[in-house]
């Protein structure tokens, strides 16, 4: 499919009017140059994404081919002043206090150092994207709790929910602000480099207007009552006045399902699929909430791909208006085949 009608399908999925599932696979196609890039030379970014999207656009589906700098999950923890670690793999935060009460969430800084760094591997992507390469994408944006995750550690986050509720508001609320602040930061830089009508997320997916992706993956340690007590509020500032705000949470966390539903001005629910997580029927039900509830719903990962008569029960079972599948394949050709089946060919 060419850019601009997978944009279109894309934009179909957001107004929930598309007549098939949006899909894509995940196919063993070996990119090139993979791993984080923090330590790759800005001058080098454009070429390496470049034969990246080339070695992707082989893999069938309905998803965009997008090009990211790669910092990983700790990234923007790190720029509200939580510890930085990585490998050349991944990312991961590293607790600055022991108590919720210590925390100070930073305000959003260009200058950081290290968000200077990725803006000067970012430059040569807005700078270099076109129409029939890639389209560059947003960083990784985890959500205001994920953000006091990092800041503080899971767990000690878990007991501070108990201990002095009062502060983990406030500093969820901080971590809002600084979270809208960067975010708009760099939907300016995307709009100046000619993405005027919208934007891109490390998934591939279209926003339109201005648009994100966030995770909050914490909520998988928490159930409705947290969820409603100290996300809710946090999440509905943060993406207050978007276009298009679609919400990233793992399997574990569909005892919160109700209430993230109640989010004001969430867009889509993406329903990521934990290893040896619940029954497609549990995922099924889950996505017809969603729908009802007149979002858009994206159901993602299978630690083994799923049967044909998986795929059919799942897609069989929702409403393609709205609904978008992500799919394992063991080769290419079993890509051709699993995105045929999803669509009803």
């Amino acid at each position: 499919m060419k850019t601009s009608d997978i944009i279109t399908l894309h934009g179909q999925w957001w107004a929930r009017t598309n007549t098939h599932p949006v899909v894509g696979v995940f196919a063993p196609v070996a990119a090139p140059y993979g791993g984080l890039d923090i330590d790759v030379p800005p001058e080098q970014m454009a070429e390496r994404k470049l034969r990246n999207a080339e070695a992707c656009a082989v893999v069938p589906g309905d998803k965009l081919i997008v090009a990211n700098v790669n910092f990983s999950t700790a990234f923007i923890p790190s720029l509200a002043g939580a510890g930085f670690s990585y490998n050349e793999h991944t990312s991961w935060s590293i607790p600055v206090a022991d108590r919720i009460e210590e925390v100070k969430v930073a305000a959003f800084d260009p200058h950081h150092p290290r968000y200077e760094a990725y803006l000067r591997r970012l430059e040569p992507l807005l700078t270099n994207w076109s129409w029939t390469t890639y389209l560059p994408s947003l960083a990784d944006y985890l959500g205001p709790m994920d953000i006091l995750s990092g800041l503080l550690g899971p767990e000690a986050l878990a007991y501070s929910m108990a201990d002095n509720p009062d502060a983990v508001r406030d500093r969820a609320r901080a971590a809002a602000d600084f979270w809208r602040t960067a975010l708009n930061y760099e939907t300016e830089l995307h709009r100046q480099a000619g993405l005027t009508e919208g934007v891109t997320d490390v998934f591939s997916t279209w926003l339109p207007g201005r648009g994100v992706r966030f995770s909050e993956d914490f909520s998988a340690l928490v159930g409705e009552r947290h969820f409603r007590e100290f996300f809710i509020e946090a999440d509905a500032a943060a993406i207050a006045g978007l276009d298009s705000a679609f919400l990233h949470v793992h399997s574990a966390a569909l005892a919160c399902l109700p209430a993230i539903l109640d989010v004001p001005n969430l867009c889509a629910i993406e329903l990521s699929n934990d290893p040896n997580g619940p029954s497609l029927d549990a995922l099924i039900s889950a996505g017809k909430r969603v729908q009802a509830a007149g979002k858009s719903v994206q159901i993602s990962n299978w630690e083994h791909p799923l049967t044909d008569a998986e795929i059919k029960h799942l897609v069989g079972s929702l409403d393609p208006r709205g609904l978008c599948i992500t799919l394992q394949a063991n080769s290419l050709e079993q890509a051709h085949r699993l995105v045929a089946l999803a669509h009803g060919l």
